[in-house]
């Protein structure tokens, strides 16, 4: 059985069901503490820095500190998990092993985590993007300050990296927080043309699979006049999602979701494509170099390119 993703803003059911399955992850009853990562860091000569209280940490903070170690690791043109070929697919990987912990706790083998369709909302007035349904008791709770109202509420921020320093800070656990609109390099969220335009793109990824290519990957990851697409949405909601600990804010999965959709739309259209293929490109990013993992065993972009094992999204049912 596989999960299906679907809309956030339709099922009232997966959205019920992601939050008890993100609330029940922010459970801090892991035994790792905060001087076990900081111990993890230094062990395997990692360019992070923990400071702060030592803490028990939840299965949640676990996948916030996987996600920030997989960013402080060189791996050109970007790191192990952003700002080449690689972004994709590691995101891909890392979701599937959320959703799986998250069909775990639910006891629902079909649960599929949801999206947010951000180019939808990116139509309306900039003003009134931060004021819809999603940012709501029901939804989201709060856009702008601390998440006091909804389930969400109940979700705790223990680590967190200084935007300046770069240091992980193991904190007293506090609220989610959020800036949305707020930025001024960031004052509205992606278009439905400027989703097009990474639809459009005939090839997966170019040489020199860095921020300057053309290509589907690099667009609709956000670098070409950024912030845009991706990049643009972290941006836009900023806080919490701003810093390498993004996933603090579960914003963080409704967003890679959705850009996850539409890499398999762009694959719908265009084939399950990856490049750079083996023995080609930069070593780390090709389709058969083993991805960072700290959840599950490793995957390879190629063992990821068809996602049917394990999860389909709502518009593919649709026949």
């Amino acid at each position: 059985m596989v999960g299906i993703r679907e809309n956030i803003l339709v099922s009232p059911q997966v959205r019920a069901d992601f939050f008890d399955a993100m609330i029940a992850l922010d459970e801090a009853d892991t035994g790792i503490m905060a001087a076990d990562l900081a111990n993890f860091v230094r062990a395997n000569n990692l360019p992070l820095r923990i400071a702060g209280r030592n803490q028990e940490i939840s299965r949640y903070d676990f996948f916030v500190f996987w996600h920030v170690v997989a960013m402080s690791m060189d791996l050109p043109p970007g790191n192990a998990a952003h700002s080449g070929p690689i972004f994709l697919p590691w995101h891909r990987m890392y979701m599937i092993r959320l959703e799986q912990m998250c069909q775990q706790i639910l006891g629902k083998p079909d649960f599929g985590l949801p999206y947010w369709d951000w180019a939808a909302d990116g139509e309306l007035d900039d003003r009134d993007q931060w004021r819809t349904d999603l940012w709501t008791t029901d939804f989201l709770g709060e856009a702008r300050g601390r998440v006091r109202t909804g389930r969400l509420a109940e979700m705790r921020v223990r680590i967190h990296q200084n935007p300046i320093t770069g240091v992980l800070q193991s904190l007293d656990p506090r609220p989610i927080e959020r800036f949305a609109g707020m930025d001024e390099d960031a004052p509205n969220l992606p278009t439905k043309a400027q989703e097009r335009i990474a639809l459009d793109q005939t090839e997966y990824d170019v040489p020199d699979w860095n921020f300057d290519v053309q290509s589907h990957r690099n667009i609709l990851e956000g670098w070409i006049a950024a912030p845009q697409l991706h990049n643009r949405v972290h941006v836009w909601v900023g806080g919490d999602m701003a810093p390498g600990t993004s996933p603090n804010d579960p914003v963080f999965f409704l967003n890679h979701v959705n850009v996850d959709r539409l890499w398999e739309r762009w694959m719908g259209e265009n084939g399950r494509n990856y490049a750079p293929r083996a023995n080609r490109g930069p070593a780390g990013h090709r389709i058969d170099s083993s991805m960072f993992s700290m959840v599950g065993d490793p995957m390879t972009p190629g063992d990821v390119l068809d996602p049917s094992p394990w999860y389909a999204y709502d518009h593919q049912l649709v026949a």
